[in-house]
């Protein structure tokens, strides 16, 4: 691949992650997270009875930067964080029902705003996109 398909191929990327970034600010904003708050809660949802650290390694980001926004969505009712028995320095993070409704929410809105972007794309192009992303995501995987 020339060095000008390779810039294109990660502008492309950039555009993407672009767009991705601001329909998540866009889906959020009405129940007063910040990218960040949703990106823990996210986490949390799929993760959930994490260790904060372990939430900060998926993240990539320090634990000086998530405790706050942890204590932040706990003290809003979005999370609830329970104390080790045998080792009172580790907590684990949960979901609350709000933060429960809040995810059904988000999943129904995320359907509603992406499933019509496939509406406009063929069954072969489609296919296309799938392997393409196949490919990157498999030389983009961390061992």
């Amino acid at each position: 691949m020339d060095i000008e398909k390779r810039k294109e191929v990660i502008e492309m990327i950039k555009q993407l992650s672009y767009f991705f970034d601001k329909s998540k600010d866009r889906l959020c904003a009405p129940y007063g997270l910040s990218s960040i708050q949703s990106k823990i809660i996210i986490d949390v949802f799929h993760n959930e009875g994490s260790r904060i650290t372990d939430i900060c390694k998926r993240l990539n980001k320090e634990t000086n930067t998530i405790s706050p926004l942890i204590n932040r969505l706990i003290n809003h009712g979005y999370l609830n964080k329970v104390v080790n028995k045998k080792d009172k320095r580790v907590f684990y993070v949960y979901l609350t029902d709000k933060s429960r409704n809040i995810m059904q929410n988000l999943t129904n809105d995320v359907e509603k705003t992406t499933w019509p972007l496939f509406d406009k794309v063929s069954e072969e192009n489609l296919d296309k996109i799938y392997d393409s992303l196949k490919i990157l995501m498999e030389v983009t995987k961390e061992n």
